[in-house]
């Protein structure tokens, strides 16, 4: 596994409704552990803090992780990367969704590796022009993003994906992190009850 003589902390979004799911997904079972437990288990050895951001944090106690709801609400996803930074102690923050069980330790390691002076590291599954997806929930932040996402939420511009509009992005393209994660199973999250099949026919290929 890779190292990073830096400190780093690792906040887990959990704050999604699971419209999709029906239920919270965070508790799905996928072998012995639920989703967020994978989660758990893939980045608290690469971190020195800890996070879980979550609307209803009161669901969260058992696993006796520090939880806080988002400081601007009902902004989506970019609240819950909000609220990471701005609770996180470190400089640098590990941001994740609590529905990706197959997240890659030494991925996580590598991106914060090149964070330098960007505000943020995200890695990309499909560049055609102007249209990039970045896989905003595997990724590492810098605090210099907090005025940017605040400035961001003031005007009301809630897509992700605008950061790389409005902040200095390292976008890591797929022959860099298939060294890491050939199959970029690190980027598949959990949304349905069809994804969730296609996570546990996942789970026991890899086992």
């Amino acid at each position: 596994m890779l190292s990073t003589k830096q400190t780093v902390t690792a906040v887990i979004l959990a704050g999604g409704k699971s419209r999709r799911m029906g239920e919270n997904k965070a508790f799905l079972r996928l072998g012995n552990c639920t989703l967020i437990e994978h989660v758990i288990q893939k980045i608290e050895c690469i971190s020195d803090e800890l996070l879980i951001i979550s609307n209803n944090p009161q669901e969260y106690t058992h696993l006796g992780i520090q939880t806080h709801s988002d400081i601007i609400k009902n902004v989506g996803t970019l609240g819950g990367i909000h609220a990471g930074l701005s609770y996180a102690t470190n400089d640098i923050t590990i941001c994740v969704g609590c529905d990706n069980p197959f997240l890659d330790s030494n991925l996580l390691l590598y991106l914060v590796s090149r964070l330098g002076e960007h505000d943020a590291v995200v890695p990309y599954t499909y560049c055609e022009n102007e249209n990039i997806t970045l896989q905003t929930l595997c990724a590492v932040y810098s605090k210099r993003c907090l005025p940017i996402i605040e400035q961001m939420l003031n005007d009301a511009e809630l897509r992700v994906h605008a950061l790389k509009e409005h902040a200095n992005l390292l976008r890591i393209n797929p022959n860099t992190w298939k060294e890491f994660d050939p199959e970029g199973h690190s980027f598949f999250n959990v949304n349905t009850p069809e994804d969730f099949d296609n996570a546990k026919v996942l789970y026991n290929l890899l086992q």
